[in-house]
């Protein structure tokens, strides 16, 4: 009884021009070990053997396949005109692939790649393929056809070939399916090849040491950046941020497109950010250069934004790091002082001291969306939590009071009370306007910290 794998083939390499790779493919999934290449081309030993076992009983014509006269299967070449000296190979291009899977085509586009990525840092990449959807459609066909139950997709196994051809050109760089730096994709229906470099992110802390300057580039609410008089055709409400003190350099550096700016939240503009700073993550999308000097670029900017801003920088991170970031940072601890103003005079003896004190301390707040910020944001209540609630000095109709709170907790409202829209409010509790005239958030907690 023939086996039912050679039975297969022999109808397959019958009917349709076969490389090795493309036979050894409709069986990829069987035997471990192999390439698809060498499974096929034991597929056609197997059959070639059968038919030079029954040349030898009994003379018999030249087997009538293509596929074992094919340009990469050279022992059936040889095997065969031993006995039909004047047997020809075949230079015709494999049924399925299209000479697509040949050495020679993986080689030159692998060659070509690597042309293309000269200008690029990088130690880790990943391949990835376009294919015709006629090649596919046909291979599924074929596979339908024939029963063919264990094959690969040729998608897969072209991303493998190149993969490892173009590692063995590159040198170095090893192959990432997680987080490549470089993602190399060949589109198979113009032979045209694109790179892209996955985005560089680097982790650091920064501190504003100067009121007035936002966090982010902050576009003309006029002109939305395209630049009017109203901004003195800058396309920008403010003319310096802590995003553009530090991406400018960085996107110099790296040699690339754009920068994101991830804060573990935002102070206001009017807000200093002091202590051990705030955390935040910049992202460089497609970055030619990777191996930046981080201590050098963290005196540049330093040396730059003087008096202004100061920043610490920890090293490389990944996209983790910014969900990480976003995440905790809307419930994270932060220590706050803030200068507060009176409208009326308020005795405030020791004894009243503490008592607000442990009156706003260990307490939660409900807060409604704040009035100067609702236009922006949902217009909902927030309940968070005072950990700590100190007056620190009073002096005539002005307060300095330190308060860590819960992140996200609205602080100069807490002060005034927003028309009664913070619940409780110390302008409530003194029965008096209270505003908040300076603000410095003077620490921002990590989880690991004690508040």
């Amino acid at each position: 009884m023939e086996s039912v794998i050679l039975s297969k083939v022999k109808c397959l390499i019958n009917d349709l021009h076969c490389c090795n790779s493309c036979l050894g493919r409709q069986f990829g999934n069987l035997l471990s070990g192999l390439s698809n290449a060498k499974r096929g081309e034991a597929l056609k030993i197997m059959v070639l053997m059968e038919w030079e076992y029954s040349h030898r009983l009994s003379t018999v014509e030249p087997p009538g396949s293509s596929s074992l006269f094919s340009e990469d299967f050279e022992i059936g070449q040889l095997s065969i005109q031993r006995f039909y000296p004047g047997v020809q190979s075949s230079n015709s291009s494999c049924d399925i692939c299209q000479g697509i899977l040949s050495f020679q085509m993986i080689n030159n586009l692998a060659t070509e790649a690597l042309q293309s990525l000269a200008d690029y840092e990088f130690s880790t990449f990943l391949v990835g393929s376009q294919f015709p959807p006629s090649i596919v459609d046909k291979e599924d066909t074929i596979r339908s056809t024939y029963n063919l139950e264990f094959g690969e997709s040729i998608k897969s196994e072209f991303n493998r070939e190149i993969g490892k051809r173009l590692q063995e050109l590159i040198g170095q760089a090893t192959v990432d399916f997680k987080t490549p730096d470089i993602v190399v994709t060949f589109d198979l229906n113009d032979y045209s090849i694109r790179i892209k470099s996955n985005p560089l992110f680097i982790l650091g802390k920064y501190k504003k040491l100067k009121r007035g300057i936002p966090q982010s580039k902050w576009f003309c609410r006029k002109c939305r950046g395209k630049g009017c008089e109203y901004c003195n055709n800058t396309g920008k409400m403010y003319q310096e941020s802590v995003e553009e003190f530090i991406s400018g350099p960085f996107l110099s550096a790296a040699n690339g497109i754009s920068t994101k700016f991830h804060g573990a939240g935002r102070e206001d503009i009017d807000a200093r950010m002091l202590g051990t700073g705030r955390p935040f993550v910049l992202e460089i999308s497609e970055p030619k250069k990777r191996n930046l000097d981080l201590e050098k670029l963290e005196g540049e900017i330093n040396e730059k934004a003087i008096e202004k801003i100061e920043i610490g920088l920890e090293g490389f991170t990944n996209r983790s790091k910014v969900r990480e970031l976003k995440t905790r940072s809307s419930r994270n601890a932060k220590a706050y002082r803030a200068r507060v103003s009176l409208e009326s005079p308020v005795i405030l003896g020791e004894s009243d001291k503490l008592s607000i004190e442990n009156e706003f301390s260990d307490i939660l707040i409900q807060q409604r969306t704040p009035l100067r910020v609702v236009h922006r944001r949902a217009d909902k209540i927030r309940t968070r939590k005072i950990h700590v609630f100190q007056i620190e000095k009073i002096e005539g109709q002005q307060l300095t009071i330190y308060i860590v709170c819960e992140g996200g907790l609205y602080v100069k409202e807490l002060i005034s009370g927003d028309e009664g829209r913070t619940q409780p409010s110390l302008s409530k509790r003194l029965n008096t306007n209270t505003v908040v005239t300076q603000l410095d958030v003077i620490n921002v907690f990590d989880n690991k910290d004690s508040l």
